[in-house]
């Protein structure tokens, strides 16, 4: 019997793009409740500098995907060297990339600083603005439609994060005070710290909804390898991270060295960043950025039972209120009726298909 040569195709697909989706719950729950523990422990060796972890986790990124690409060249080097000239050292590519780039970075920043001032729940469920801004961005640079299911989502998820907002909450530094027994309801008011670990959150919900759509736009819109998109984006990155280093922590660093009071935890932290801003270059070139924002919503309520049951965390009545809001809008944001979804896919598959002749049976075993 005779088969279509790119029949099997859309399987594969699916299986990165759920696989992505599943691995990026997984690491971003476990990303947030570890960082927020290495900046809030009290029997670490201490604090280290923030900016020295961004910078180390830019030049990991970097350099797995240049042990990736060398892969797949299949370790033939001169193989590999055409492949860096030709799809790799393109200025103009580089310098469009630069952009995310340097608000990636900002937005890696910004993270350890509200997690040194928030606890991971409240942090995640107002790191859902994201969808929020990710969706202004997705209507202005990309022209998508939003039907009213969206937009009446969207003012759901606003209004589920300013419910969050006027819900006492406990610092991370609360939780190391000296007395274990202060619960989150009696907290009446926000602190100044939390009250900018807060402003922190918005910036980089801002950051990740712009650099989301901006990457989706470049990545989907073009057939170049992906892991040499990521070398492009991660070149400027680890400059522009060496250069946040000298900048703000130049002294510190000279007189204390890079990697003062890393341990395992820190190490940890490094990796799981690194692993995800890697996942997410996957699902930008086979989802999209709104289902990026989907996978971010299971995040937030694994976020949430796990550190109710590690770290004693208590969620006021409001908290629980607006967390429900804002994940339920993020759910139906994102929801398709059942093979809508499927049909979508297929109808896009059929356009980006060329019809071919039906193969014969020596055929079959051809690849694309």
């Amino acid at each position: 019997m005779a088969f279509v040569a790119q029949k099997p195709r859309p399987v594969s697909s699916a299986w990165l793009r759920y696989g992505s989706l599943g691995l990026l719950v997984a690491q971003d729950t476990a990303l947030v409740l570890l960082l927020r523990h290495s900046r809030s422990r009290s029997d670490g060796p201490g604090p280290y500098v923030a900016s020295c972890a961004v910078a180390t986790m830019e030049c990991c990124k970097l350099l797995t995907c240049f042990c990736v690409l060398f892969w797949i060249c299949r370790f033939d080097v001169a193989k590999f060297r055409v492949t860096l000239r030709r799809e790799v050292l393109r200025p103009r590519e580089v310098a469009k990339l630069s952009v995310p780039a340097l608000l990636y970075l900002i937005q890696n920043n910004l993270l350890y600083y509200a997690l040194g001032h928030l606890r991971a729940t409240p942090y995640k469920v107002v790191y859902n603005l994201k969808i929020l801004t990710g969706a202004f961005f997705s209507r202005t640079l990309l022209r998508q439609d939003l039907g009213p299911r969206k937009w009446l989502s969207l003012m759901a998820l606003f209004m589920g994060v300013v419910v969050v907002q006027t819900a006492p909450h406990e610092s991370a530094s609360d939780s190391t005070s000296e007395d274990p027994s202060k619960s989150a309801a009696e907290t009446p008011t926000l602190t100044v710290g939390q009250t900018l670990g807060f402003a922190a959150v918005f910036l980089a919900a801002v950051t990740s909804g712009f650099c989301g759509v901006y990457q989706q736009r470049i990545l989907q819109g073009s057939g170049d390898s992906m892991w040499a998109r990521n070398i492009q984006m991660g070149v400027p990155s680890v400059v522009i991270g060496l250069l946040s280093v000298a900048l703000k922590d130049g002294p510190q660093v000279w007189r204390d060295g890079p990697f003062k009071n890393f341990d395992h935890v820190v190490f940890g932290v490094i990796f799981l960043q690194a692993l995800g801003g890697l996942n997410v270059a996957f699902i930008l070139k086979y989802a999209d950025n709104i289902l990026k924002g989907f996978a971010a919503a299971f995040s937030t309520v694994a976020s949430c039972l796990l550190e109710m049951a590690l770290f004693g965390f208590r969620p006021s009545t409001n908290f629980l209120l607006g967390g429900t809001l804002i994940t339920v809008a993020a759910y139906y944001y994102n929801y398709k009726p059942f093979g809508g979804g499927a049909s979508a896919a297929l109808l896009l598959h059929k356009k980006r298909t060329p019809k071919t002749a039906p193969l014969s049976d020596d055929d079959d075993d051809d690849d694309d």
